[in-house]
């Protein structure tokens, strides 16, 4: 993961299913200062949620407008630009200001 990403790994999340439970793989974890994060089984990753997330906002922006789904990448884009203009209730900032 580190090739491709560039920069090393800081966190790994699991479902607790096992794969990195092992006394080797917490060694690892631990040798590299990896945070070793468990979550519930079967919940979906914050990247799975933003990706529903802006799927609802351009099918509702389309079904609203009554435009056909070939506008479906202007609202993907119209659905981005919103959120990152959009504050969040822990901080006072935007995304975009960011």
């Amino acid at each position: 993961m580190e090739k491709q990403l560039g920069h090393p790994v800081k966190k790994l999340r699991s479902d607790k299913g096992g794969e990195y439970r092992s006394k080797e793989a917490e060694a690892y974890l631990k040798e590299h200062d990896i945070i070793a994060e468990m979550i519930a089984p079967y919940s979906r990753s914050p990247m799975e949620l933003l990706k529903e997330k802006i799927t609802q906002m351009v099918n509702s922006m389309l079904i609203t407008s009554g435009l056909p789904t070939c506008y479906w990448r202007e609202a993907l884009l119209m659905a981005n630009w919103i959120l990152n203009r959009v504050s969040y209730s822990k901080s006072d900032t935007t995304p975009h200001q960011q």
